[in-house]
This record gives structure tokens, C-alpha cells and sequence, in this order.
């Protein structure tokens, strides 16, 4: 396993449980971000979704990320 892969899992992790804590100022949607950055340098699609949007509208945003121009 790569160092620093793992590495970068545990700071994703480490943000994903401070967003969990009432105390800390670090919120879910900075733990949101930092999921799609490192998935994105993993090469995995990630995307990021207005939580009101419609299934109609995810989709649709999906497919203009991942269709090549």
C-alpha cells in the first residue's frame, strides 16, 4: 500500500470525524470537499450535489462532468 495514499486517507478521516463533533469548527460540508479532492487524485469520480437538487438534476450534472467534449 502506498504511504502516502494512507496517509491521506486518515487526514480524510480525521476531517470526516471533526465535522461529526459539535465542538469543532470543521463542518460537513469541509469534510465533503476534502472526500471529493482526494477522490478525484485517486482518479475516482466523485461529485459534489446541492442537497435539494432532483434526481433529474444530479443525473443531468453527472453526465456533462463525464462526457469528453
Amino acid at each position: 500500500m502506498d504511504p502516502n495514499s494512507n496517509a491521506a486517507e486518515l487526514k480524510t478521516q480525521g476531517v470526516v470525524e471533526a465535522a461529526q463533533d459539535p465542538n469543532s469548527s470543521i463542518t460537513a460540508e469541509d469534510a465533503e470537499q476534502r472526500i471529493v479532492a482526494e477522490s478525484k487524485k485517486a482518479g475516482v469520480a466523485a461529485f459534489s450535489f446541492d442537497p435539494d437538487a432532483t434526481p433529474e438534476q444530479k443525473a443531468a450534472q453527472a453526465r456533462a462532468v463525464s462526457t469528453p467534449c
